[in-house]
């Protein structure tokens, strides 16, 4: 069809597996890291492993400083998750023809995606003899962006995705020894059980997100939790920590557990 095949890769288990499938089926592609606000493990974990992959990003600065200088101290969230919209899936990146490891079992959202997706029908009506003879009923029209995407293991577990790179002798993402995803170190779009990970690696991050806050250039900074009408001024890290909880949700007794753990970290490093 004439378009270039580009795999988009993570550095985590399924873009692994996709990016071994590529090789083995001797396909031409490309492959592009959209890094945002990876791990240097994850980073060095790439470069070392797989340095053909292409790194790629279109906003300058990276995630803090992009806080502060491209959106004026707002932090994003589940409801305006401006951070994916500049560098995951900003429009400059998009690819026509991707290729990406993209499974259901990861999400109740991704359990409608199909193998393969046009989000275009005119592209679909110009190939459909060709769509009907490779993917049958996994053919499916959606938007109207001009970008075909194929997801080769959208129905494969986790299980046979770790089964695979065992089989293969992948090497493996430091990462997943402390956590069971790999991607950016925080995202204010998952809950805190899978944030304190970080922070607790990271406590400085805290007061990262609380100066980028402070310095990005409005008049009247508000540090209040409104479904709860809580002011935090005088308790910014604990604002910080909540909106990492899928955008301020109220914590559970076993986040709360977690928060106190991070809290003790973060004041130790202040103390000295």
């Amino acid at each position: 069809m004439g378009f270039e095949v580009c795999l988009g890769f993570s550095g985590g288990k399924d873009s692994q597996v996709c990016y071994d499938l590529c090789k083995r089926s001797g396909i031409a592609f490309k492959a592009y890291f959209n890094h945002c606000f990876e791990s240097n493990v994850t980073i060095r974990f790439i470069r070392e492993n797989y340095p053909d992959v292409i790194f790629r990003r279109v906003v300058k600065e990276g995630f803090i400083r992009n806080i502060r200088v491209n959106h004026r101290g707002f932090l994003p969230t589940v409801q305006s998750a401006y951070c994916c919209a500049d560098y995951k899936h900003n429009p400059k990146s998009v690819d026509d023809c991707s290729i990406v490891g993209v499974r259901k079992a990861e999400s109740a959202k991704r359990r409608s995606r199909t193998a393969f997706e046009a989000k275009n029908k005119t592209v679909m009506k110009r190939n459909k003899t060709l769509f009907n003879d490779y993917f049958e009923e996994h053919c499916q029209s959606t938007g109207t962006a001009e970008i075909i995407q194929l997801k080769p293991i959208i129905d494969w577990t986790n299980t046979d995705v770790w089964d695979y790179i065992k089989k293969y002798k992948l090497p493996v993402n430091p990462e997943y020894k402390t956590s069971n995803r790999v991607g950016c170190i925080v995202c204010p779009k998952a809950n805190f059980t899978s944030n304190y990970i970080s922070l607790m690696k990271y406590p400085k991050l805290i007061d990262a997100f609380i100066l980028a806050r402070e310095k990005g250039g409005l008049d009247i900074i508000d540090w209040m939790i409104s479904s709860e009408n809580l002011d935090c001024k005088d308790n910014k890290p604990y604002y910080i920590c909540r909106w990492l909880n899928h955008s301020f949700m109220p914590f559970t007794k076993k986040q709360e557990e977690l928060y106190r753990k991070v809290r003790e970290i973060y004041d130790l490093k202040h103390k000295k």
